[in-house]
């Protein structure tokens, strides 16, 4: 991995960044990570749109992290794992926060470049994060 990169998808008539491609401070193993900020509805599932799971595969991410910065907690689950989650209408692959695994904390780079990519899913409002069994 050269850079960490933030990855953004416009939805909602604007560009809105979803997560980054970082690593872990002293290591060099590519990362999907994602910081948790009071998202509504975040309570039972996460999303992803495909596309950053797509891009973020084909530049050798294997692992995805969830930090919640005020808690200073954070979960962790193979990247894969998203793929056997439910794709919905608006093209986002949804999983149960149970899915993941509570972690220890760690830091990771900063990511002050950003790579945008074409979001496919569904146009204008976005279907409220939902329970997923």
């Amino acid at each position: 991995m050269t850079e960490p990169v933030a990855l953004a998808i416009h939805k909602h008539d604007r560009w809105c960044v979803i997560g980054k491609i970082t690593v872990f401070e002293g290591d060099t193993t590519p990362i999907l990570a994602v910081a948790w900020r009071s998202q509504a509805g975040t309570k039972a599932a996460i999303s992803l749109p495909q596309e950053v799971l797509d891009y973020a595969r084909r530049q050798g991410v294997r692992w995805f992290y969830l930090r919640n910065d005020r808690q200073h907690k954070m979960w962790s689950c193979p990247l894969a794992t998203f793929y056997r989650g439910r794709l919905h209408p608006d093209g986002e692959l949804y999983i149960p926060l149970t899915w993941l695994e509570e972690v220890p904390w760690q830091d990771w780079a900063y990511a002050e470049r950003v790579v945008r990519l074409e979001h496919t899913g569904a146009r204008g409002a976005q279907m409220p994060l939902c329970e997923v069994a």
